[in-house]
């Protein structure tokens, strides 16, 4: 009876894994769909976006201000989008030509994603503890690109 236990708790883990990744990306995606629908609407002030989406390790008055200023940037550019029309592609989903340039460093590549509209890509954005740890890709040198985290 042990064995048989044992043999059928074996063969479930994996599809209990997969659930709970597919539940995190699940997760994932509405936050940032979230972030997004809320970042589109003017009537929402940028700080008030930024304090609610955006995790911040080491806060400062500049830190902060860069960040609105990047949203504010970010706003513009969605502003001529249908937000509907935006697809949330994980990174295990995108074109390995599309991503063989993003070093992950430490970051977990299963909470990286890339919004794309019209095939075009238009963010990407790394999630840490349900908040937005990341939506700056930026070159590092050597033909390669990286999150910044704030």
């Amino acid at each position: 009876m042990r064995i048989l236990l044992a043999f059928i708790f074996t063969l479930s883990s994996p599809y209990i894994f997969a659930q709970n990744q597919d539940s995190i990306k699940q997760d994932d995606i509405q936050v940032i769909k979230n972030f997004i629908a809320d970042l589109g609407d003017e009537n929402i002030a940028v700080d008030v976006v930024l304090s609610q989406y955006i995790k911040v390790d080491h806060p400062s008055n500049e830190k902060y201000d860069y960040l609105e200023v990047s949203l504010e940037e970010v706003r513009i550019n969605l502003l001529y989008k249908n937000i509907a029309d935006i697809q949330y592609i994980p990174y295990a989903n995108m074109p390995r030509k599309e991503v063989r340039d993003i070093d992950p460093e430490k970051l977990d590549i299963n909470r990286m994603y890339f919004l794309q509209y019209k095939k075009r890509q238009v963010l990407a954005v790394y999630i840490d503890k349900d908040k937005i740890a990341s939506f700056t890709l930026v070159s590092k040198g050597n033909n390669l690109a990286h999150f910044v985290t704030y």
